[in-house]
This record gives structure tokens, sequence and C-alpha cells, in this order.
């Protein structure tokens, strides 16, 4: 009853209309190219983006072992603002394909782009299958033990002679000038490298919202407008 009840609210309704969340449409066009896909959820509540987040992950990581092993990158996933989603002592549904994802995925061709600006954000047990490693200014000493705790307890940190201990680490992201990297890639030769970034003017604006969407997919995507702008049943949000 519970089920049936959740099927026939209005509410509901929106979550099984529009365009469906198959990855392969995602990835590449019916003619085979490849598609950038981007896919906001600033417009929903917590719970709902948990929902969504988890699903898609778990499609996507369906999609992956359906695929033929290859050495090389033909696919990525990037994932903006983790907070929430691999947090270290909590367990919510989306860290298990997250994790599924960052010890299989390189496998099948699959990469993993995972971004936050805080690093207590992160399951660092998780990041230790990470093979390249961006850090970037971090303004409290909590932070800095962080992510030195996080590159010395991985293979991030290099081996042998070229193995770099805490100490080393610590100093070296403390003393970080602006636009400029930590950069620790597991395939390459030295222990570390500082990487400086370009300086760019980005209009920083915040998220699309619902009304900038709906005028964008019109001018881009009309074949979508139409679906969007087509009636609903009545009561239905």
């Amino acid at each position: 009853m519970t089920l049936n009840n959740l099927l026939a609210s209005p509410s509901f309704a929106s979550w099984t209309e529009g365009e469906p969340l198959d990855i392969r449409s995602l990835l590449y066009t019916p003619d085979d190219r490849p598609r950038l896909s981007v896919l906001s959820i600033a417009h929903l509540g917590d719970a709902e983006r948990t929902i969504f987040v988890t699903t898609l992950l778990n499609e996507l990581v369906g999609w992956m072992r359906a695929q033929p092993g290859t050495s090389s990158l033909r696919d990525l996933l990037y994932m903006d603002e983790l907070f929430g989603y691999l947090p270290p002592t909590a367990n919510p549904p989306s860290k298990r394909p997250l994790l599924t994802l960052l010890k299989q995925a390189r496998a099948f061709g699959l990469g993993v782009i995972l971004a936050t600006q805080n690093p207590v954000d992160l399951d660092y047990k998780a990041l230790s299958n990470a093979g390249v490693w961006f850090v970037g200014r971090l303004q409290t000493d909590a932070d800095r033990e962080r992510v030195v705790e996080g590159l010395v307890g991985s293979d991030a940190a290099g081996a042998g002679a070229d193995r770099l201990d805490s100490a080393d680490i610590a100093a070296i992201i403390k003393a970080l000038p602006p636009r400029t990297f930590f950069l620790r890639d597991v395939h390459a030769k030295t222990a570390a490298q500082l990487v400086e970034t370009r300086f760019t003017l980005s209009w920083l604006r915040g998220p699309m919202t619902r009304q900038e969407i709906r005028r964008w997919t019109k001018e881009n995507r009309p074949e979508l407008a139409a679906v969007a702008a087509a009636p609903v049943s009545q009561g239905a949000s």
C-alpha cells in the first residue's frame, strides 16, 4: 500500500517523466559520438539529492561492468561539491557505489574526478585509490593534517627513497602560494610537484535556476523543451 501511494503521488510523477537515466545516452549520441552531460541537482532537497546521486552512481556501476576492459581513458565522471556523499565517519547510500568506482572503474576505462573545498568531507581510506592528487591552499591545521594523513597512508606519497614523510608534505602544503597546487601522481618519477595555474577571470555567479535551465533547454535542445512544455495531469507538481 505504501508503494502504491508513492507511485500515485503527484509529487512523485516528475521522477517518472522526462529523459530516462540511461548512462549510454548520457555519454554518447545515437550515432556514437561522445557527449557531455551536465546533471544539476541544485533545486532538490537533501533527501532528493541523495536519492538521485545514489541512483545515478549505481546505474553507472552497472553500465561500467558491462563494458570490455581497456587500459585507455574513454569516459569520465566529474563530481563537484562532494560534501555528504563520501564522508569518513558515516555510510550514506552514495558511498558504496563511489567506493566501487574508485576501486574498479580504471579497469574499464572510466576515470573519476572528485572535488571538494574541505578535506574533512572525504574518506581518505577510499581516496587511497586515487592516482593523482591536487591539493590547494588549506587555511587550518586540521585540514592540512587530514590531507597529510591521506597522502602518507596511500601510494601517493611515493615509495622507497622517493617517499615523502608527513613533515615534508605538511611544510610544502603550508607554504603554497596563491594559484599553486601540490601535485602527486603515482605514475610520476618525482615524489611531488608544484603546479601553478594561469590567472583567469571567472564569472562565479552560482548555480542556474530552473527558469534559466528551461530557457537554455529551449534554445539548445528544442526536442526536450517540447516534452517539458507538454500538459501534465491535474494535480501534478
